[in-house]
């Protein structure tokens, strides 16, 4: 499975790859990749203010906490010697991708869009 991100790849800074790369193994959405990496490393679920401020973080400033490094280097290795098993890591199962997701995606993005439209020409 190709990353969505391929066609960005050389544009992209290798951490943000890791994280869309990790998405797609799992058959995730990138927050989600947070929240699994948090319950990952903590043994405990990651309380959704936080999961907004540290996404944010990630979408506008590339920052990357180093649980999430991890936790995308781990299921990478292991998806790359072909012994990923999703629920190792808290996915039951890989969900295929509906279009209710795809209309979730393109509103987040549009909600994002319009943030950094206000916060330039706005604010």
């Amino acid at each position: 499975m190709q990353p969505l991100i391929r066609t960005y790849q050389g544009h992209t800074p290798p951490a943000i790859r890791h994280v869309v790369e990790t998405a797609d193994v799992l058959a995730v959405t990138e927050p989600e990749v947070f929240r699994l990496a948090y319950r990952y490393w903590y043994d405990r679920e990651l309380d959704t203010g936080w999961l907004d401020e540290l996404f944010a973080g990630y979408l506008l400033r590339e920052e990357l906490p180093g649980w999430v490094r991890n936790f995308c280097s781990r299921v990478l290795n292991l998806a790359d010697v072909g012994q990923l098993d999703p629920r190792d890591f808290g996915v039951d199962r890989p969900r295929p991708r509906s279009g209710r997701w795809l209309d979730q995606q393109f509103t987040a993005w549009l909600t994002l869009g319009a943030f950094v439209v206000y916060l330039l020409f706005l604010a």
